[in-house]
């Protein structure tokens, strides 16, 4: 966020760039996992709007997935130790205070996210923790969120595409 200049911006709804300015600012609810258990903190989220056509739009670091209450670091961490097997699918569960279909649902995600990215043939090859690995070696983790965006229209892991834009 240091090096980001919302001017720069280009409005993803009316496609006209510099003019994106800051709007608002929101706080946001996001639930993390520190020092062994899961916290909610909240932080601040930067809106911005399109002097061009009127739309807003909110800036989220990459650790955030839209529409979700789960930060995407807390939900890898689960899958990381699900694919390890180092505890029971309960006691992995009890310990993120999260349901078992919670838990069915990311990794299910998670498998199509891999697969719409690697392709069929290289998901075949590649398991979960193998994928996982990859994502969290990258230098910038931020490079992967935006290509994946570029290629899906959606971010990693996030559960639903974004709203059509309205015209």
């Amino acid at each position: 966020m240091d090096s980001f200049r919302p001017e720069r911006e280009t409005c993803p709804i009316c496609g006209s760039s510099g003019n994106c300015h800051v709007h608002a600012y929101y706080g946001r609810r996001i639930i993390d996992f520190i020092h062994g258990k899961p916290v909610t903190q909240e932080i601040t989220i930067l809106r911005l709007v399109c002097e061009g056509c009127g739309h807003t739009h909110a800036v989220l670091p990459d650790m955030i997935i839209p529409y979700s209450s789960y930060g995407l670091f807390f939900i890898l961490r689960v899958l990381a130790e699900a694919f390890l097997h180092r505890s029971s699918l309960e006691s992995l569960c009890e310990r993120f205070c999260i349901t078992m279909n919670q838990f069915y649902r990311w990794r299910q995600l998670f498998s199509r996210h891999k697969q719409e990215w690697l392709g069929i043939l290289e998901d075949s090859e590649a398991s979960g923790l193998d994928f996982l690995l990859v994502i969290a070696q990258l230098p910038k983790f931020s490079l992967f969120s935006r290509s994946f965006i570029s290629k899906t229209a959606y971010s990693f892991l996030q559960s639903h595409q974004n709203p059509p834009p309205m015209t």
